[in-house]
């Protein structure tokens, strides 16, 4: 019998779960708990993530409700800083008996840990050998521009499209929130202190395992961390876990989830080339998340500033922007761009040899 679970609070990533709550496996989806001062309660998830309307709601958090459930997932949300507020509730679920897991960002947060979380594979392999093998199926590469790209989103809905395809689809996702709807996250020695070169083994072998004993028709891997810095003030991690993962396992296919913004002809050349070289895979979808992202060059603020817009406006404008002839553009959160998105998809790896090994 399923459990029943809940989430806590309501962020971007907790509303691709929600969205795609017909993948959990082993939950249903109880409640998307929001804290009362956000005055969230009935709400669509649509005003958080600027969606298609989705007729899932939100509900204020209580105790009372938590009750009700069985386990509960709590996300670390930046938008959402006091620590006092995610302690109350996991004391609440802990006084309760419920199973909480925490996201990898709260955890380091609390400087609290979990048994389990995130899915971590055996540290026994000998990461002496030189030697990267090969995977055998194809692999699709889901890349991010930074924080708040609706990435997670868009790897649960080509897990849903190619399932419902009558593949087997294996997975690594880029978000804890994996192990909800039972495939793998990134494991947890990629953030560790390690040496690049050890990473690519242990990764490369991982992939490996994961492939041999799930035996999938395809690899889709959820690729944490920006591609690229922002700036010199904003690294975003310079790139570095994107080329790890890149280097240990070859992609035939990448997909980049953006920020909203004018672009042109110019710029997706210049991804492209930047995906061939850097990261030794084609660039040629581009996934528009329901964000702007823009920073003060003159500042000494070392943050994002970021603007949430909705699905409608961006579907509606961002075809008349930019020549895209040579390039499929869509936008995460709207159904049937997002469906559309997920058949070329399909079709360029069916049907376009340079996509394949």
């Amino acid at each position: 019998m399923d459990k029943k679970l809940a989430l806590f609070p309501v962020s971007r990533n907790m509303c691709a779960v929600a969205r795609h709550a017909v993948l959990l496996d082993g939950w249903v989806l109880s409640h998307l708990f929001s804290p009362s001062f956000l005055r969230l309660d009935g709400a669509d998830i649509s005003k958080i993530d600027g969606g298609s309307m989705s007729n899932i709601y939100i509900s204020e958090y209580g105790k009372d409700k938590l009750a009700d459930c069985d386990a509960l997932f709590i996300e670390y949300d930046e938008n959402i800083k006091n620590l006092d507020l995610y302690k109350e509730v996991l004391s609440d679920a802990e006084e309760l008996g419920k199973e909480v897991m925490l996201s990898d960002t709260l955890l380091k947060k609390l400087e609290k840990s979990i048994d389990g979380l995130p899915l971590e594979y055996l540290d026994s392999l000998d990461p002496t050998t030189n030697q990267l093998f090969d995977i055998q199926i194809p692999v699709i590469t889901v890349l991010t521009q930074g924080l708040r790209t609706d990435q997670f989103a868009f790897e649960l809905a080509l897990r849903k499209h190619f399932t419902q395809e009558g593949y087997k689809v294996g997975q690594i996702g880029s978000h804890e929130c994996s192990q909800l709807f039972n495939f793998s996250c990134i494991p947890s020695f990629m953030h560790k202190e390690m040496g690049a070169y050890e990473k690519v083994i242990r990764f490369n072998r991982y992939a490996k395992n994961l492939v041999e004993t799930e035996k999938p028709d395809l690899l889709i891997i959820g690729v944490p961390d920006a591609i690229m810095r922002y700036s010199n003030k904003i690294l975003q991690g310079l790139g570095l876990l994107p080329f790890i993962i890149n280097s240990a396992v070859k992609g035939d296919l990448a997909v980049l989830c953006m920020y909203y913004k004018a672009l042109n002809k110019e710029f997706f050349e210049n991804m492209r080339l930047f995906g061939h070289y850097r990261l030794g895979v084609p660039i040629d979808f581009y996934g528009f998340a329901n964000t702007s992202a823009t920073s003060d060059p003159s500042s000494d603020d070392k943050k994002m500033s970021y603007l949430n817009l909705d699905s409608a406006s961006i579907v509606e404008s961002m075809n008349d922007e930019v020549d895209s002839a040579e390039n499929y553009l869509f936008n995460i959160l709207d159904d049937e761009s997002v469906k559309k998105a997920c058949i070329a998809i399909q079709e360029a790896l069916v049907n376009h040899v340079h996509y394949m090994r």
